[in-house]
């Protein structure tokens, strides 16, 4: 598989100008709407929003949300980089495994300036992969939602960051309803690991060397989907609200950092590159409409239809349906990665009869993911690629997902079907899902009909308030705020060409 294409216009990896110091600091699922409906509460980004300059971005997040961050830091979109979540699809072994570097690398764009001699230091970037080089410092995993193990490719430096400021301070996340209880030691948990990463990027700041700087916090993500509400509800007071406390908590952290460099010298880039809002997923309708759409497309083609799925999956949806969620967090955080991973696998494709199966579902954070089970390309494919067959049951699932209405209201769910490979090609376009589908606004259904496929119930068991939705920006301040690439910025993939540039361009263009 090729790997992505150099970023337009990349300087060739041979020697450093002299170099301007760059600070990136992410904010994962920081909402710009609900940060500027809350300015007042949020002094520091208050002050960047008005004396920065403010760019809205486009993204892929309206087909794929998790593509973001790797789309981000190679400067490429999912047809090239090939990651779309955590836990894809492997169409050799026929099952989910989690994205790995010895399967789908990814390049980060300040690898080569650091290869080349330039001082960089990352902290916490999403789904980065371990660094394998010494070249700058990279820390990845120190207090994210990942189940992946904390790495620093500096080991003295890690094992000094973890006695100072331990490891794992956020922890992963498993979406299952939460009770008051709980939801109660997220949010103590969040405010707890905000301070603490904030204590740890400055420690970094004044602690390693460098020229480019990039810390991400990823607690705004988490407190956006178990606190968000309804912008319209009322509160008895601000303290009651759980997410704008987090959000708080994040800001300060961001003024001492900013307060910890000098913007004279030093180039300002904040930046999130999704959005955050309601809860309008349907995605727990997708498996058993999917198993309605192979079985009407078997009758209308005069095979047997799927047959029932075997007892090893009934099983393991039933477990999944029927223990009680805190019981299911509990043991998804305690049993080893390759159990997680075989049970998440199974309820999905496990003892599925490949023969007779021509789609399935694929895990998502909200959208709907379906595969379809091409000859040639899967090991065990029965579709065959690119002829009648093949275009007959797109429409199909196309047609059956766009039937579908609330049972209460009527009203459609969903908003469009997209064909990722279409949307994004190239090398790796046959990583992602063959089919994306992208809700309307409302809240989850229960009881959902369609005069395609009949009658389903079913209810979003994720226990999350608040979802993603494509809502990228960037606030740039210091030199770079000046600069007339900043004006260009259109979409995330252009924030590493402008960061790579104020780093390493010494007579960069106003």
């Amino acid at each position: 598989m090729a790997a992505p294409r150099r970023m337009k216009g990349e300087m060739p990896m041979a020697a450093v100008p002299e170099t301007r110091r760059v600070l990136m600091i992410g904010l994962d699922s920081l909402d710009f709407d609900y940060a500027r409906s809350h300015i007042e509460s949020l002094p520091n980004l208050r002050r960047l929003f008005e004396e920065g300059a403010v760019k809205l971005l486009d993204s892929p997040a309206n087909v794929m949300s998790a593509s973001v961050w790797p789309t981000f830091y190679t400067g490429t979109l999912p047809g090239e980089h090939g990651q779309y979540f955590p836990m894809q699809w492997d169409p050799t072994t026929m099952r989910l495994r989690h994205v790995a570097s010895d399967w789908i690398d990814c390049e980060p764009f300040w690898r080569p300036l650091a290869r080349q001699g330039l001082p960089v230091t990352t902290l916490d970037v999403q789904a980065a992969f371990p660094s394998r080089t010494a070249a700058g410092t990279e820390i990845v995993n120190w207090g994210v939602e990942a189940f992946g193990g904390y790495h620093c490719n500096q080991p003295e430096l890690g094992r000094e960051i973890a006695r100072r400021f331990g490891t794992n301070v956020l922890g992963p996340d498993v979406p299952v309803d939460k009770s008051p209880g709980r939801l109660g030691e997220i949010r103590r948990k969040l405010l707890a690991a905000t301070k603490k990463r904030g204590e740890l990027a400055r420690w970094l700041l004044a602690n390693t060397r460098w020229s480019l700087f990039v810390a991400v916090f990823p607690e705004c993500h988490r407190a956006g989907h178990y606190f968000w509400r309804d912008p319209d509800e009322v509160t008895s007071s601000d303290s009651d609200d759980a997410l704008l406390e987090a959000h708080r908590a994040v800001d300060r952290e961001v003024g001492a950092l900013v307060e910890a460099v000098d913007l004279r010298e030093t180039s300002l880039v904040v930046f999130s590159l999704l959005g955050m809002g309601a809860q309008h997923s349907q995605m727990h309708l997708v498996p058993p409409v999917i198993d309605r759409i192979n079985a009407a497309f078997a009758a209308n083609a005069g095979n047997a239809a799927p047959g029932r799925p075997r007892r090893e999956r009934r099983v393991v949806r039933l477990l999944r349906e029927r223990l009680p969620a805190r019981l299911q967090e509990r043991v998804a955080l305690a049993v080893p990665e390759p159990v997680r991973d075989w049970v998440t696998s199974h309820a999905y494709a496990g003892a599925l009869d490949w023969r007779r199966t021509p789609g399935f579902p694929l895990p998502t954070g909200g959208e709907g993911y379906v595969r379809l089970n091409i000859q040639g390309r899967e090991s065990r494919g029965s579709l065959p690629r690119g002829g009648a067959l093949h275009r007959r049951y797109l429409d199909a699932v196309r047609e059956g997902f766009l039937s579908l209405r609330d049972g209460a209201t009527n009203e459609t769910l969903v908003d469009a079907v997209h064909f990722p490979a279409e949307h994004f090609p190239g090398p790796r376009s046959d990583r992602l899902p063959d089919v994306a589908i992208s809700w309307r606004g409302g809240a989850p259904s229960t009881a959902v009909r369609s005069d395609r496929l009949g009658e389903f119930t079913g209810r979003l068991k994720t226990g999350r308030g608040g979802n993603h939705r494509a809502a990228a920006f960037a606030a740039i301040a210091g030199p770079a705020a000046k600069t007339s690439r900043v004006s260009s910025l259109a979409t995330i993939i252009d924030l590493a060409g402008l960061v790579r540039d104020l780093a390493i361009r010494s007579d960069f263009a106003t």
